[in-house]
């Protein structure tokens, strides 16, 4: 029996609910694996020291839409006692994106959704300089949660509801909530994607400036419209550090209008 309270454990969890998959079936033979781009791929031989069975990282090269000769690692193990459990902590065989979501049982809390947010979140700073955490899931579960600690971590609430653009919930905090979320959930040292943890680190080191977010005067860029696009008034106005006056009036402009209705 592995222990979920383990937060090394309670990560794995996480990464392999979003970035793993899980093939066959716990009743007879089957497989998990994990796959990882080659410039995350130290993290693998980590993971491998945390499972209680034999398993297996093997380089893979292919061909994708976005490079030819992408290169891969893979982790890989089939013993079915441990997939068993993974199975029992939240990790299902088959599709799984939309089904995912938080353990049962009792888990480490900061270290799973450092592992949900190491395989389907977005760190980093805007271009205006601004910190940004944000999930895009198709799991309402998942999103759930995510909103859930939000509100407990960071004292701001989120919603989790849908976005027009791709029906699946996209959802963001930034400025002092995100940092805020990057020191709960990435402390110093933690088990993490390198890249991942040196952004969050950053986001978590942020400090707001002595001046108000106010107005600016910087021409809008195609990247802050793709950002009003994808989320609402209120949270792009705080991505982006503008005010929500300025965010409508830009949203109505790239609708072909001059100004918002009287």
């Amino acid at each position: 029996m592995m222990d979920l309270s383990s937060p090394e454990l309670s990560y794995l969890v996480g990464l392999l609910q979003t970035d793993g998959s899980h093939s066959g079936s716990t009743a007879g033979k089957g497989k998990i694996s994990i796959e990882l781009s080659e410039r995350d791929a130290d993290i693998l031989l980590e993971l491998q020291r945390l499972l209680p069975c034999h398993s297996l990282i093997s380089t893979r090269i292919r061909d994708t839409n976005f490079k030819q000769g992408y290169v891969s690692k893979v982790l890989e193990f089939c013993s079915q006692d441990v997939r068993k459990e993974f199975e029992r902590f939240g990790v299902p065989t088959g599709k799984k994106s939309k089904i995912v979501g938080p353990p049962a049982e009792t888990f480490s809390r900061p270290d799973y959704l450092r592992g949900v947010l190491d395989g389907d979140g977005s760190i980093g700073f805007t271009a205006k300089g601004f910190p940004f955490i944000s999930l895009v899931t198709a799991s309402p579960a998942l999103a759930k949660h995510f909103c859930e600690e939000i509100a407990e971590v960071c004292g701001v609430r989120r919603s989790a509801r849908p976005n027009r653009r791709d029906s699946v919930p996209n959802v963001m905090v930034a400025n002092l909530a995100a940092a805020r979320l990057a020191c709960w959930c990435y402390p110093i040292g933690a088990l993490s994607i390198s890249r991942k943890y040196a952004a969050a680190r950053a986001v978590a080191e942020w400090q707001a400036p002595h001046q108000r977010f106010g107005h600016t005067m910087k021409r809008w860029t195609p990247d802050e419209d793709e950002i009003i696009s994808r989320h609402s008034i209120k949270e792009a106005a705080a991505l982006l550090g503008r005010t929500e006056q300025s965010v409508n009036l830009r949203r109505w402009r790239l609708r072909g209008r001059t100004a918002p209705p009287e």
